[in-house]
């Protein structure tokens, strides 16, 4: 596995610490789950954005209520996972824009590099999954929720199979799930870039085997925070920002992103131009819809 270099920051400012209060406007709070932040692919992103707006964007990686910390108003905008909890109450309720997909993060399916199952490169992940049901080799699930919902989906499509003496359902989550797959010689699921992090400090005899499926493909949105919130949210920032995310140079350049070292893509545009959208023409969720990205300069 190759070594996984981090760019340095630049002039972006990564912090486990609470945002700087509003209202200055040059400064955009960007509340993000972790994985846009340690794939190294937002410290490509927004220096350019930066740049050519004037705006300066403070990122603050939140792994669990990304959305409980914005109602304190601490947040202009956020990104998450499109189904994470919080965020349909969070815009139903008003204090947020209408989501907008940006990008894709990606699960793969790992395993031995013995690979009893046979399954390495096949663009079908639930072919992969009928495999390793069909071999009975071990299989860990990896009870995060949602890379725990997708194996129950690739077990409903292999037919239900039994999962007596193969299949290990324990409550192992993430670190300990894949700790125990490469023990035992067994395959599991989970988000690449974990993964990937992991096993460049651990070296464990596990590859990544499958990943070409987009049902493996994880969209994120961007939402940005409403007034209703705090009148002090910077929802301009918050807009340009997120419009700069979906703007096809930005889009293409997600596309082309690889980790350092590895020559798979693993993230995927997931933007579209979403102008004839339902929610344009005063709904409280969309106001600024549609808006040109601004500077402050």
């Amino acid at each position: 596995m190759p070594h996984l270099f981090r760019a340095p920051a630049l002039y972006l400012l990564f912090t486990s610490f609470p945002l700087m209060a509003q209202p200055d406007p040059t400064v955009i709070r960007l509340v993000t789950v972790p994985v846009p932040v340690t794939s190294g692919l937002l410290n490509t992103l927004l220096p350019d954005f930066q740049r050519d707006t004037g705006y300066r964007v403070q990122v603050l990686v939140k792994t669990q209520d990304v959305y409980e910390f914005a109602r304190t108003g601490a947040a202009d905008l956020v990104i998450s996972h499109y189904g994470f909890e919080g965020l349909d109450t969070f815009v139903l309720g008003g204090l947020g824009m209408w989501p907008k997909p940006v990008f894709a993060s990606q699960s793969v399916i790992v395993g031995p590099r013995a690979d009893p199952a046979n399954i390495r490169g096949v663009p079908d992940a639930f072919e992969a999954f009928r495999r390793i049901a069909a071999t009975m080799s071990p299989f860990i699930a990896n009870s995060d929720p949602n890379v725990k919902y997708a194996t129950d989906v690739f077990w409903e499509g292999a037919g239900r199979p039994d999962r007596t003496g193969w299949y290990s359902d324990t409550g192992l989550e993430g670190n300990q799930a894949v700790e125990s797959a490469a023990r035992l010689g067994g395959y599991m699921m989970w988000g690449v870039d974990p993964f990937l992090q992991y096993q460049e400090n651990h070296n464990l005899p596990l590859e990544i085997l499958v990943f070409a499926d987009p049902f493996l493909q994880r969209v994120m949105a961007a939402t940005v925070v409403t007034a209703k919130v705090t009148p002090d949210a910077n929802v301009n920032g918050a807009i340009a920002l997120r419009d700069y995310l979906v703007s096809p140079a930005v889009q293409a350049r997600i596309r082309a992103f690889r980790y350092p070292g590895v020559d798979t893509q693993f993230w995927w545009p997931s933007g579209q131009n979403n102008d004839a959208a339902p929610c344009r023409g005063g709904s409280p969720a969309c106001p600024g819809e549609g808006q040109p990205i601004r500077g402050v300069r």
